[in-house]
């Protein structure tokens, strides 16, 4: 009977104690919490963000963003898609910066000028949840690793990690989706290639079965076909022009050198693009596709890889019947 109850007096202890235990760090992990919290920047998620803005004085330009049901936009100072993972990217490592310190509660006049804080010339605001956000950025502090910041309407200015300042200073390029043809390689159902002074190429997919039908027919060699769709996909516009596809002759756009023609799934509507002449200042080529307006310019390595890939598509020559 006394082995018991002491049994029961050392469960009521060690219950206890692993009580005040739990107590004890769930009090740790709370002001951890509390202390991180503290630290950071903005009182916002990035996920709450439905529009932001970038606001370069000296350029006397405005980008904004808005997010949409099919994802991000620009739609100032051009409206154009915009490239969901250079913007999430951009949000993420501004909204979850941290604060080094609080300078001053008040600055004054003179202060302000010194931190680059009087007349700011880069700002960038948000708009979550119904409410809207601006933080203005200042000049680099001594060690050029650090800067200085304020939010409108709140006297307090802050020292912040320069990264965050640099983030910022996103262009129109940098937030612009890139992409070259927005294709799914495994789901392409015919590739044409037409290629200047040369014969024409002809790939069709079906159920999984590659064949080249031009210029002799043939089974398709599937990991090359593909890893020419991919290099294609994966490709990005390397400089933007303004000129629209009624100016292209002029590089070389109106008898391309290259000339891509890929099927999809079931529509009868293909991608197109269309390759002119090299941009030697760029290093790239000009370049237009049937999706959209202006002459664009690509890499030379997704070019001279398209043309060197081009020969190692046929596998085993069969014959016509086969």
């Amino acid at each position: 009977m006394n082995f018991s109850r002491k049994t029961l007096f050392w469960i009521i202890v060690l219950i206890t104690l692993c009580g005040a235990f739990y107590l004890f760090e769930q009090k740790a992990e709370d002001n951890r919490r509390a202390e991180v919290a503290s630290l950071r920047l903005f009182p916002i998620t990035a996920g709450s963000i439905g529009e932001f803005w970038i606001t370069h004085k000296k350029e006397d330009l405005e980008l904004r963003a808005i997010r949409g049901q099919e994802g991000w936009r620009l739609v100032q100072p051009i409206s154009v898609e915009g490239d969901e993972q250079a913007i999430e990217k951009l949000l993420n490592n501004v909204i979850t910066a941290r604060k080094d310190a609080v300078l001053f509660a008040q600055a004054g006049p003179a202060k302000l000028k010194e931190l680059g804080l009087e007349a700011p010339e880069l700002e960038m605001g948000f708009r979550s949840e119904g409410r809207e956000i601006v933080i203005v950025f200042g000049a680099s502090g001594p060690t050029h690793n650090v800067a200085y910041a304020m939010f409108r309407g709140n006297p307090n200015v802050f020292r912040i990690h320069a990264d965050v300042r640099e983030e910022a200073r996103k262009d129109v390029y940098a937030l612009r989706n890139k992409t070259v043809l927005d294709i799914e390689p495994l789901k392409m159902m015919r590739f044409e290639i037409e290629r200047r002074g040369t014969q024409r190429v002809i790939i069709e997919h079906d159920k999984g079965k590659w064949t080249m039908l031009e210029p002799t027919r043939g089974k398709a060699r599937m990991d090359k076909v593909v890893e020419s769709l991919y290099e294609i996909r994966n490709a990005e516009v390397k400089v933007f022009t303004d000129d629209k596809a009624s100016d292209s002759a002029s590089y070389g756009l109106g008898s391309p050198m290259l000339r891509l023609t890929i099927f999809q799934g079931q529509s009868k509507v293909p991608y197109i693009l269309s390759i002119g002449d090299k941009d030697r200042a760029n290093r790239g080529y000009f370049a237009r596709t049937n999706q959209a307006e202006n002459v664009f310019v690509v890499e030379e390595g997704m070019v001279d890889a398209i043309i060197l890939n081009m020969g190692k598509w046929s596998e085993v020559a069969v014959s016509d019947s086969g």
